[in-house]
């Protein structure tokens, strides 16, 4: 089916050329700063969301204030308004590169420094938006975006940050099923509860999950609905990384296990913490004290099987 925005020049600035992909608000393009010469990424949102101007007023005041942010390892905003025929729009840098996903499902299993290394650069990007007082809320191994560079690692780019979601502002939705259905693998147990707070350490969880689905080649848990997920997240472990790899720290086995923790106050509190110890498990200087794992679990010994007994405390906390 045709898309009526391919080919067409958007407030007299951007053509639309091909979409990219389909988010849970809108569309995403590649297209063109006509004056500037330049490719762009741009999303439009959808009709039904643009037509709600509670969502509108959400979605420029959240663009705002993520245009503010200017970061190496954020898809970084450049623009936002709406055109004359209603269209409300972003703009963000150039798109180009390969998301996480796709390299995933092409290769499997990452190497560990790999995997270590897009997850430091991811955790570094959440924390310059949790400074700035936003949570992703939908992050997954979708909107990370991999930019091939001259060194041996690609760089990280963090796609839709404060994603305004149709399933969230949906009044008649219950906050236990609101999680849309791709990104619901890689939800927080909170973000699946009624009432609950949602907070930047529900993001620190989605990169949880996406560093042990680096690592393990799949994802700790796989459900159809929230209600199956918060089931399987109370009730099992993941299943050890040492199922899926031999060549593992065991010392970064403990770091995801803590960023996987059921209960937020046994996740690291900040994104900058998770990519401190990450950092240090990769250089060797990690301490088992710095990860503060709480004082009711056992000892951690250095063997897969008690690491992952005494890690199923924390999650189930």
């Amino acid at each position: 089916m045709s898309d009526k925005f391919i080919g067409q020049t958007l407030a007299d600035k951007y053509k639309i050329e091909e979409v990219l992909r389909e988010g849970d608000s809108g569309k995403i393009y590649r297209g063109t700063h006509l004056s500037m010469e330049k490719p762009v990424t741009v999303k439009i949102l959808s009709p039904i969301l643009a037509s709600d101007e509670k969502v509108v007023k959400q979605f420029s005041s959240e663009a705002r204030t993520i245009s503010r942010i200017t970061h190496p390892n954020i898809l970084n905003v450049t623009d936002f308004g709406s055109d004359k025929n209603g269209a409300v729009y972003l703009v963000l840098e150039d798109s180009t590169g390969e998301t996480l996903k796709d390299a995933l499902a092409r290769e499997g299993k990452f190497t560990v420094g790999r995997a270590v290394k897009i997850a430091v650069q991811t955790a570094i990007a959440l924390s310059a938006v949790h400074t700035n007082s936003l949570i992703h809320g939908h992050l997954s191994s979708e909107n990370i975006l991999l930019k091939d560079t001259a060194g041996e690692f690609e760089s990280v780019k963090v796609m839709d940050i404060g994603a305004v979601s149709a399933e969230e502002n949906n009044l008649s939705v219950d906050p236990a099923s609101a999680v849309s259905a791709k990104n619901l693998n890689y939800s927080s147990p909170e973000q699946n509860a009624s009432n609950a707070e949602i907070d930047e350490r529900s993001d620190i969880y989605s990169l949880g999950v996406i560093l042990y689905e680096m690592l393990a080649g799949e994802v700790p848990f796989v459900a159809e609905t929230s209600a199956e997920l918060i089931k399987k997240q109370a009730e099992n472990p993941p299943l050890p990384l040492s199922a899926f790899r031999t060549d593992l720290p065991a010392n970064l086995e403990t770091v995801v296990l803590r960023a996987l923790a059921r209960n937020p106050e046994m996740r690291y509190q900040t994104a900058s913490e998770l990519a401190r110890d990450l950092n240090n498990v990769s250089s060797g200087n990690f301490n088992e004290q710095v990860v503060n794992i709480p004082q009711y679990t056992k000892p951690i010994e250095n063997t897969n099987n008690n690491l992952w007994k005494t890690a199923f405390v924390v999650l189930a906390g």
